[in-house]
């Protein structure tokens, strides 16, 4: 089984999630290890929900915490990116690399944003544009964004359905889409039908014979 692009699942917070997203051989799955978020994956529940994964690489998110807070929580995991919402962080922790984050829902200058790309182009691997509030943003928005991976790896976090996927990993640069897991009905219980209609859409027919 394979995905026609690259994928990352962000806020991983069940195993349910974790079991489904692994087996549908997504790329990088993604942890928030911000202990002031709500989202929080303590070390404990890190390790039990990687343990039953294997064939993709962590990712450790930290919002906007501070070095200093980076630092006190990292070594309590093994993760291979490090994604951050400060462009600051991205020139420290060389051991990792970085994915740097940006909030559509705060963007308020696009040549800021091009600058701060310009600026730390050299330090990050992938440059994720996500809406925290989950917003839904005009095709003008999708396009400047998506016109960015003429010169940036861009990863694509907002307006992903089912529906256009295809026409977006196909019709523009970007380097790949991003995802949001969520949170079980209950435990053992997850309904999956936005997330897996998008994967599914995704997945490459292996069986087809030439």
């Amino acid at each position: 089984m394979a995905l026609k692009t690259f994928v990352k699942i962000s806020e991983v917070n069940n195993l349910s999630d974790a079991r489904y997203c692994a087996g549908m051989t997504v790329d990088l799955m993604g942890f928030n290890l911000d202990n002031q978020n709500s989202s929080y994956v303590s070390p404990e529940n890190f390790m039990e929900l990687t343990g039953w994964v294997s064939g993709l690489e962590f990712v450790g998110e930290f919002g906007s915490a501070s070095e200093a807070s980076i630092k006190n929580s990292i070594k309590d995991y093994e993760i291979h990116f490090l994604q951050t919402d400060n462009p600051a962080i991205v020139h420290l922790f060389p051991d990792f690399k970085k994915i740097l984050r940006f909030d559509i829902d705060k963007i308020a200058d696009a040549e800021e944003v091009k600058n701060i790309m310009n600026d730390v182009k050299d330090k990050v691997v992938f440059f994720l544009f996500e809406s925290t509030n989950e917003n839904h943003y005009k095709d003008n928005i999708v396009a400047q964004v998506t016109a960015l991976a003429n010169d940036y790896p861009i990863l694509l976090g907002f307006n992903i359905s089912n529906d256009n996927v295809l026409n977006l990993i196909q019709e523009t640069g970007i380097k790949g889409i991003s995802l949001k897991g969520g949170e079980e009905i209950r435990p053992g219980y997850k309904d999956f039908d936005e997330l897996a209609d998008i994967l599914e859409t995704l997945e490459i027919d292996d069986t087809i014979e030439d």
